[in-house]
């Protein structure tokens, strides 16, 4: 193979690599998901996983927060974030509601259940009013996996695993 062949080869994988990584194949678009802070695209993720500090658990893919989470079969929904104001960082004891949560602002981008731990992340704009979605003995907003979701547009910023609730943050 001559070498302007190898060339023109390695240039168009590197341009279909490229351009794959533009692409929204595997992203849903929900109009209800347009609101402060994201895009509007989202995703079931089984098994992206991260490592933030020195603790690994399952997370929502770079750029993405947690809206949804059906625990017993390890699955989020995560949305598309249009920034972030910081990193990922590891959350152990925030509490606020009775339940597990980030600190004020920031929102969950994973969540390792056995280790009662949290990822979290400050999207840009900032998220500020929190509520609670579910209680005891209800399902709380479900979708159509089914799994329990933070309703219209607001993204998960803590869990209560045995009283299925969840903060969400708008």
């Amino acid at each position: 193979m001559s070498r302007q062949l190898v060339i023109r080869v390695f240039a168009l994988a590197v341009l279909a690599a490229l351009a794959s990584c533009k692409s929204n194949e595997g992203y849903e678009y929900d109009e209800a998901l347009v609101a402060p802070g994201l895009t509007g695209f989202w995703i079931y993720d089984t098994g992206t996983v991260c490592t933030v500090h020195d603790a690994t658990m399952h997370c929502c893919p770079a750029g993405m927060a947690m809206i949804g989470a059906h625990v017993a079969d390890n699955v989020f929904k995560c949305a598309q974030l249009t920034a972030t104001k910081d990193s990922r960082f590891l959350d152990l004891d925030t509490s606020r509601n009775g339940m597990r949560a980030c600190p004020s602002g920031s929102v969950m981008v994973g969540l390792h259940v056995n280790n009662n731990q949290l990822a979290c992340q400050t999207p840009n704009p900032g998220r500020t009013i929190e509520h609670m979605d579910g209680s005891p003995g209800t399902p709380g907003t479900l979708d159509g996996y089914p799994m329990h979701i933070c309703p219209n547009g607001s993204a998960m910023s803590g869990i209560g695993v045995n009283k299925n609730t969840l903060a969400c943050d708008s």
